[in-house]
């Protein structure tokens, strides 16, 4: 053969041979390449498989044999290996696999806003090339692992508002290359790692709500492309560290809602670039810098519920951009600077509970952007300026709380925008101006405790929008207009403790809304209107000191939210309406001071709901029904003063809440139920002036929060209880005017906090105890009108708070305590005992 032949053979062979061998590396990358897919095709089955992927919202492709790509949610390089993986909002539920971690490739996971559970898997720091991790709005806890500090490509990690705990692990501090880090909203400890500064790309750190504690270290001021620095709502305490100076790039800083204290760094008024600053709600002291003024980006400050003192500096008023300056709840004190009135772009003033004192600055008017302004609860004087009036913007208008004087300028009618007016507790007098009636989008209008005077403007009723009329503790006169029965959303109407004249308008029954109605202590007259029956989502129904006559009407029964009713102290008649025992939700009935006649309806008995009832002073008949024994979480009743006669149920035993008993003052006879001793919450027993007869119950020894016991005129018999001795919070003891019998108990020395001791105009017998010596807070006593015998024990001359002492008309003998010869008292009958003083 031709040597050319031989060659080309020979050429031919060898690239055979190498065309072989790149198949068959061909070969080995594609099935690597397959078997690597086929990697990532398991962990995301595994993922499906653990997070009820059939029940995800959109599962389309998954599980089918074709490319990952066609995946929902997946995205894959041209090798078919997995990138991304974005299944946000997508119903996933359960917990993630450690099988994730295997996904090599992965640059971007996005779980966000699912049902995931349990911890997040140490397995993801194995993820090299990871670039954005976000697994925010879900239910994730334990602690962040360590492990997640190797995700060195790692630019975005959102782990927000899930709920995870322990401390922040000090590894994530190597993230060379993130830029946001979003922890809001979990339930994280411990302190701020100060590796954290090193994180020299980061532009965002939200940290908020959380449990973090410790100072805020000063590293963080090392972050030199910070935006955002969010770590408010937490439990940080120390010094704000003026490192934080240093972020000349920060335009958000919220520290609010911890423990911080110290004074605010002047070097924050640094940060050029700021636009937002809250220290709200922590323990800041000593002066707001007046450098702050330099902070000119400035949108938002909020330095409000802390400890600054000293003034508010005028310079805050070159901040010209500033939209929202909040500086209330703190001791501030001095005038209001007029300067804030150049803030011509400022649509929130706050600076309520201070003490700010001096007149509000009018040029305040020049503020026509404000949709707010908030001054309560400071000592500001004179009058409310009229500049006022030029803030047409204006929503919130508050200035209670403080001495401001004057009339209310009418020139706040142009303000037409506002929903809320609350100029109550200040010394502003004269009418309230017609022009009030042009804020038709009013909604709430509190002029409650001044010294306004004059009718309520008649036109007042145009105010269609208006929720809440506080009008109450002025000197308002004239008749309630009947156009505010017009206003279909008033829920509170209180009118209270002014001099209002007239009947109560039937046109009020038309405010089907309105929960809450006082117009107590005025001057009205006429019946309680028929129409307040249609107040269906009445809840208060307080009519108490006027001049109402006429009858209850039976219809208020039908009042089913009713809860407060008060229609004590007018001239209403005849009898109670057994109607009233349908009030369900009742808690509350005050009839007392009328001239009510009849029976006690024995349907009261149905409140089950009912704490007072108070009927005292009418001229009420008849007996006390047993069914009131029913209401068991009744706190008070008082039936003092009618005419009621019979025995005092002993059901009244059963009401197990009682803390006073008022049926002094009748009719009553009979003996005293020893069911009474029962109710071991009373702390008033009133029963005297009566007709009751026999013994004192013994029982009465067992209530032991008892401070007065009144059962003086009545004709009781018998010895008095030694178990009285045990009510060791008795005040007052009144059993004189009684038939009673026997010794005075020696028991009685056990009432250590007795002031007042009345046992006369009985028949007691035998000597004075010596045990009444031990009762040292004694003031009043009246042991006189018995037949008491033998010499006063010595040791009542240790009674050193005595300021009456009345032991006459007895047969005592001897002498008397030495001590009494010179004590200082204001009434006594000494000199009628014909006795002389021991000597000493």
């Amino acid at each position: 053969m031709p040597q050319i032949g031989r060659f080309a053979v020979a050429l031919l062979a060898a690239a055979t041979l190498v065309a072989s061998l790149c198949a068959l590396q061909a070969s080995a990358e594609e099935h690597e390449n397959e078997a690597d897919s086929a990697n990532d095709r398991e962990a995301l089955v595994a993922l499906y498989e653990a997070t009820g992927g059939d029940d995800w919202s959109d599962s389309s492709g998954w599980l089918d044999d074709g490319p990952l790509g066609g995946w929902y949610g997946v995205t894959v390089d041209e090798d078919d290996r997995v990138t991304g993986l974005s299944l946000a909002s997508n119903g996933l539920v359960g917990e993630l696999p450690a099988g994730l971690g295997s996904l090599e490739y992965l640059e971007s996971l996005d779980l966000g806003n699912n049902e995931l559970v349990g911890e997040l898997p140490s397995e993801l720091g194995g993820l090299s090339n990871l670039v954005e991790l976000d697994l925010q709005n879900n239910r994730l806890e334990r602690n962040i692992p360590a492990e997640l500090g190797e995700l060195s490509q790692l630019t975005v990690l959102d782990l927000k508002y899930n709920g995870l705990w322990g401390p922040l692990p000090a590894e994530l501090g190597q993230l060379s290359e993130l830029r946001i880090l979003d922890l809001r909203g979990n339930v994280l400890s411990g302190e701020i790692p100060a590796e954290f500064g090193d994180l020299s790309e980061l532009t965002h750190l939200m940290m908020r709500f959380n449990g973090l504690s410790g100072e805020i270290p000063g590293e963080l001021g090392d972050l030199g492309r910070l935006e955002w620095l969010d770590l408010s709502n937490n439990r940080l305490s120390g010094e704000i560290p003026g490192e934080l100076g240093d972020l000349g790039r920060l335009e958000w800083l919220d520290l609010s809602n911890n423990k911080l204290s110290g004074s605010i760094p002047g070097e924050l008024a640094d940060l050029s670039r700021l636009r937002h600053l809250s220290l709200t709600a922590n323990g800041l002291s000593g002066a707001i810098p007046a450098a702050l003024s330099r902070l000119t980006e400035l949108r938002h400050l909020s330095l409000s519920a802390n400890q600054l003192s000293g003034g508010i500096s005028y310079r805050l008023g070159r901040l010209e951009n500033l939209q929202e300056l909040r500086l209330g709840h703190n001791n501030l004190t001095g005038r209001i600077p007029p300067e804030l009135g150049r803030l011509g772009g400022l649509r929130q003033l706050w600076l309520e509970d201070n003490d700010l004192s001096g007149e509000i600055p009018a040029r305040l008017g020049n503020l026509v952007g404000l949709r707010q302004l908030d001054l309560q609860g400071n000592q500001l004087s004179g009058g409310i300026p009229a500049e006022l009036g030029n803030l047409t913007k204006l929503r919130q208008l508050d200035l209670h709380g403080n001495q401001l004087s004057g009339g209310i300028p009418a020139e706040l009618g142009n303000l037409v925008a506002l929903e809320d007016v609350d100029l109550s507790n200040n010394w502003l007098s004269g009418p309230i101006p017609e022009g009030i009636a042009t804020m038709t989008g009013l909604e709430s209008l509190l002029l409650h405790d001044n010294v306004l005077s004059g009718e309520i403007p008649s036109d007042i009723g145009g105010l269609g929008r208006l929720e809440v009329l506080d009008l109450s503790n002025n000197r308002l006169s004239g008749d309630i207009p009947a156009r505010i029965g017009g206003w279909t959303r008033l829920t509170v109407l209180d009118l209270s403790n002014n001099r209002l004249t007239g009947e109560i308008p039937e046109d009020l029954g038309g405010l089907n809304r309105l929960e809450y109605l006082d117009l107590r202590s005025n001057r009205l007259s006429g019946n309680v209107p028929e129409g307040f029956a249609h107040l269906w989502s009445l809840t208060h129904l307080l009519l108490r000191d006027n001049q109402l006559s006429g009858e209850i009407p039976p219809s208020l029964g039908g009042l089913e939210k009713l809860q407060w009713l008060d229609l004590s102290i007018n001239f209403l008649s005849g009898e109670i309406p057994a109607e009233l025992g349908q009030l369900a939700d009742l808690q509350a009935l005050y009839l007392s001071y009328n001239r009510l006649t009849g029976e006690l309806p024995p349907e009261l008995g149905e409140l089950s709901n009912l704490k007072h009832l108070m009927i005292r002073r009418n001229q009420l008949e008849g007996e006390i029904p047993a069914e009131f024994g029913q209401l068991a979480d009744l706190e008070r009743l008082n039936l003092w003063a009618n005419q009621l006669s019979g025995e005092i149920p002993a059901e009244l035993g059963q009401i197990a809440n009682l803390t006073r008993l008022d049926l002094d003052d009748n009719e009553l006879s009979g003996e005293i139920p020893a069911e009474l001793g029962n109710l071991v919450k009373l702390r008033e027993l009133w029963l005297n002036g009566n007709q009751l007869t026999g013994e004192i119950p013994a029982e009465l020894g067992n209530l032991i929060n008892l401070r007065r016991l009144f059962l003086d005129g009545n004709e009781l018999t018998g010895k008095i209880p030694g178990e009285l001795g045990n009510l060791s919070s008795l005040t007052r003891l009144w059993l004189n005017g009684n038939q009673l019998t026997g010794g005075i108990p020696g028991e009685l020395g056990n009432l250590s906090e007795l002031a007042y001791l009345y046992i006369g105009d009985n028949q007691l017998m035998g000597g004075i105890p010596a045990e009444l010596g031990n009762l040292s807070n004694l003031t009043h006593v009246y042991i006189g009108d018995n037949q008491l015998t033998g010499q006063v024990p010595a040791q009542l001359g240790a009674l050193g708070k005595l300021v009456n002492l009345f032991i006459s008309g007895n047969q005592l003998t001897g002498c008397l305590p030495a001590a009494w010869e010179s004590a200082d008292l204001k009434g006594s009958d000494l000199e009628l005992l014909d006795l002389a003083f021991c000597e000493e």
